[in-house]
């Protein structure tokens, strides 16, 4: 995840007289045939969520059969830190509040 350089490799052409005419700089590309496998594929699966933001598959929660049987929701499971912020942020009587920018952290 550190990155990396493409290599890259410049000739130089010259005339007669031995003044540069020309140079012509090659890189090694950025993306190999398997990244952009790999990126198409993560295109195709982001596009087959369903928009709303639900995390299943646009085709299984459009579908008619899928009218709301096929489907449970358990119980809420409570996110302690989105509580805890919610709290410091409701105490919170600073003038521009919006602007703020807040974090949480473990104790």
């Amino acid at each position: 995840m550190d990155g990396w350089e493409p290599t890259e490799a410049t000739t130089y052409e010259y005339d007669e007289g031995g003044r540069l005419v020309r140079s012509v700089t090659v890189r090694e590309p950025e993306w190999s045939d398997m990244d952009r496998a790999w990126m198409a594929a993560l295109t195709g699966y982001r596009n087959s969520l369903c928009p709303c933001g639900c995390g299943h598959l646009a085709e299984h929660t459009t579908a008619h059969e899928s009218d709301g049987r096929r489907f449970v929701v358990p119980p809420p499971v409570r996110c302690r830190a989105r509580t805890a912020l919610a709290i410091a942020q409701a105490q919170n009587d600073n003038p521009q509040s919006e602007a703020l920018l807040w974090r949480v952290e473990r104790r």
